[in-house]
């Protein structure tokens, strides 16, 4: 069983990582829209979806294999425009980020005490990212854990919330990242 003070501080480490991510790449949106005529957006009218955040046996916290999947081969990268100019989807670039983290908390867990600056960074971008889409979804204000270790709020463990459709972006970016020739 997770003790409660370790699960709540899972909690805030990945929600100060969204936050930062998100600050992040406000400014990161900012000076693309002031410096370059580039697209700030995929062009791509993605769908609403309704995702409950609920424990899970996927992407436990030392499958890499499973983490590796999040993100399309190609990496976070797609080539748009003509002449084709490669850019980075936040998407992916928040979840490759998110991996650094992770990978990070499990060397500090292992009892590594190096800093690391890959993680540091990713963690304002993650902050960041949590801060853009400005998630206004009202949770349970507890986290409880069971006896199995499955962690979700008091009054349920399911919340859904409104998102966007990840899938679609990960098939236009695979479809993308699938018309380069000899890479």
């Amino acid at each position: 069983m997770i003790p409660l003070h370790k699960a709540t501080a899972a909690l805030l480490v990945a929600s100060a990582a969204l936050n930062a991510l998100t600050l992040w790449r406000l400014a990161a949106a900012s000076r693309l829209v002031r410096d370059a005529p580039l697209a700030s957006e995929l062009p791509l009218s993605v769908e609403p979806a309704i995702l409950e955040f609920i424990s899970e046996q996927r992407y436990h916290i030392e499958n890499d294999t499973e983490w590796a999947t999040l993100v399309p081969a190609h990496g976070a990268r797609v080539r748009l425009g003509a002449p084709p100019q490669e850019l980075g989807v936040a998407l992916f670039s928040d979840l490759a980020c998110l991996d650094v983290v992770r990978r990070a908390f499990l060397q500090m867990r292992g009892g590594a005490i190096a800093a690391s600056p890959a993680a540091e960074a990713c963690l304002g971008q993650l902050r960041q990212a949590i801060v853009c889409t400005a998630d206004s979804t009202l949770e349970p204000a507890r986290i409880v854990c069971d006896d199995a270790g499955r962690c979700g709020g008091a009054a349920s463990g399911e919340t859904a919330h409104r998102c966007r459709n990840w899938a679609q972006v990960r098939e236009f970016v695979e479809a993308n990242q699938a018309t380069w020739a000899g890479d």
